[in-house]
């Protein structure tokens, strides 16, 4: 309530003018009491909360007005209310009635022009201020901080709080900096000599999560003494809960994102913790983990910048798909062993931490990202299949919704579009809806007989050495001799695979290709009967050859020339042009 400023307060409001700006607490001679304050220590009561998504924001600081809402809360009885108030305190505020109990029993006071500064930040000097004008019994103490000589206004303050073990001791206490609030629960906790169990926190049903603070952070168990009611027994010291409130949010049951986290909610306004929720591990701290602590970071700090409580689950979906076409850049870096067991962590933590990546990288970060925003999300290793139907391995993500499996491939998209302009849709589709077509691996039936595999001709060897001339290709190469009827066998890759066609009737053929399949480049020279057949097989050729047969990458086009009775096919985007002058400067062979 607002009261009249009286003469006594005025001369007590222009005492302050003799203490710094910054101090809170007025001396006994400015502000005697009507009765000495003391603490309820009856029960062990919540007296401080979280905000609206859990959080506790330890590291937050708390205003002048919070402070006092916060210690009057603990008074055991009433002081009445001082005889004064501050310009800057109307008396239907929030804090008000705090306020004024406060300054019944002279606990703080305000500033030389009459203000109170509700809103300002109140420092760990002008807390410890407050907190040793409760009685209390002297101790003296030896010890002092550099930073708070005997000149300083809140000395015999914060000695009495070193001395009582309300802080400990440092070489800085820094005085003017402003109290977090995991300091304020602390300091309070042991000015009450309250204390967290942590067998209970470790164990109990329903207790607080903090979305923002694990059980490793420094003020844990302080923290979760001071947002919990609980009732308790002392044993040899130890305070051990033998009843607590279970603690709900207000958050809606389903999966949340909180600073980059991921949490659940069920049914019962709990957030779930030490369980699997589908492919979702949530640990003790109620959070989602892949079981790697780097990735873990490394997921927190992506999502963490690009999705917010707004948005819908898809929303979020859409956000990190949209990421990690943004932010990842190819790089061809060979096969994967998608047998062995974590590979799609190593390849996401890679990704991340790097940024480039093949298409099993590309899955694996985006399947995590998924996840990190609440989807049951897994990489596929198999085999994309091109607008020519041209097959090549490759991965990408899946993720059921609804009893419906849908594919995602941030990597074509993301590629094609900055090498070739080519804009794709490939968000949430069903299997066969894309322009790209993917088969999941399956296990091969056992072949009864070794396939024949031809011979490498010669002469094509030869000629495929002058064609390469003095840039040969600087990847590992891969040379298969060509036939019409090899893949027939069900092992070997199609000859379709190769020409996009099995319908030309060529005499001898030779692929030089990089044994990396992320490796865009293949040299393919084919020798036919005569040149009547090699021109007649251009055209055909032009048409059948697919530049997007390496799923992954592709090449811009394919380019078919012949010469004489040989035909050569060049799919290399950076040498492409020299190959094909050499290939034109050669003698036709014998």
């Amino acid at each position: 309530m607002k009261k009249r400023m009286t003469a006594a307060s005025m001369a007590a409001l222009m005492a302050v003018s003799m203490l710094p700006v910054s101090a809170c607490a007025a001396s006994a001679e400015d502000m005697a009491p009507v009765k000495a304050p003391a603490w309820n220590t009856a029960q062990h009561m919540q007296y401080m909360n979280g905000y609206a998504d859990g959080t506790f924001r330890p590291d937050a600081s708390i205003t002048r007005a919070e402070a006092c809402k916060l210690i009057a809360g603990l008074l055991a009885e009433k002081s009445g209310g001082g005889d004064y108030t501050f310009i800057d305190v109307p008396a239907d505020a929030w804090f008000a009635e705090s306020v004024s109990e406060m300054t019944g029993f002279s606990l703080i006071n305000g500033y030389e022009n009459g203000t109170f500064r509700p809103d300002a930040p109140i420092t760990r000097a002008e807390f410890v201020s407050i907190l040793a004008r409760f009685p209390h019994t002297d101790r003296g103490t030896e010890q002092s901080f550099a930073d708070v000589p005997a000149s300083h206004w809140a000395h015999e303050a914060v000695q009495t709080a070193l001395a009582q073990g309300w802080v400990t001791s440092d070489a800085r206490f820094r005085p003017d900096a402003k109290i977090t609030r995991a300091e304020t629960v602390t300091m309070i906790n042991r000015v009450l000599g309250r204390q967290g169990d942590p067998v209970t926190a470790a164990s109990g049903e329903g207790v607080r999560i903090m979305p923002d603070v694990p059980d490793t952070h420094w003020a844990y168990l302080d923290m979760l003494e001071a947002t919990t009611d609980h009732k308790h027994e002392m044993r040899e010291g130890l305070e051990v809960w033998t009843g607590y409130d279970r603690e709900t949010t207000d958050l809606a049951a389903g999966w949340h994102n909180i600073n980059g986290l991921l949490f659940h909610v069920n049914e019962e306004k709990l957030f779930d913790r030490s369980t699997k929720l589908g492919g979702l591990e949530l640990d003790h701290n109620g959070r989602y983990t892949t079981g790697s602590a780097e990735l873990d970071q490394l997921l927190t700090g992506a999502v963490k910048g690009i999705v917010n409580s707004k948005m819908t689950q898809q929303e979020k979906l859409r956000a990190v798909y949209d990421y990690a076409k943004k932010a990842f850049g190819y790089l061809g870096i060979g096969s994967v062993d998608t047998s062995k067991e974590g590979w799609e962590i190593e390849q996401a933590t890679n990704m991340l931490k790097n940024k480039k990546g093949n298409c099993y990288s590309w899955a694996s970060a985006f399947t995590y990202l998924a996840r990190q925003v609440g989807y049951d999300a897994k990489a596929i290793a198999g085999k994309g299949v091109s607008p020519k139907g041209s097959e090549s391995v490759h991965a990408w993500t899946e993720i059921t919704i609804d009893g419906t499996a849908y594919t995602f491939d941030p990597q074509i998209e993301s590629v094609y579009a900055s090498r070739y302009g080519e804009n794709y849709d490939l968000f949430m589709k069903k299997y066969g809806e894309a322009v790209w077509g993917y088969k999941k691996d399956e296990t091969k039936p056992e072949q009864p007989e070794t396939p024949v595999t031809p011979e490498v001709d010669a002469k094509l060897a030869a000629l495929m050495e002058k064609v390469y001339g003095d840039k040969p290709y600087a990847s590992m190469i891969q040379q298969t001799a060509l036939s019409n009827t090899m893949g027939v066998d069900g092992m070997t890759q199609g000859i379709q695979w190769f020409l996009g066609t099995d319908k030309l009737n060529f005499t001898a053929g030779l692929a030089s290709e990089s044994a990396m399949t992320a490796q865009a480049h293949s040299v393919i020279l084919l020798r036919f009967a005569d040149a009547k057949e090699a021109e007649a097989a251009v055209p055909v050729l032009k048409e059948s050859v697919d530049p997007r047969k390496w799923i992954c990458v592709g090449v811009e086009k394919a380019v078919v020339e012949c010469n004489g009775d040989l035909v050569c096919i060049v799919m290399d985007d950076e040498n492409g042009a020299t190959y094909l002058k050499n290939f034109r400067e050669i003698a036709v062979a014998e």
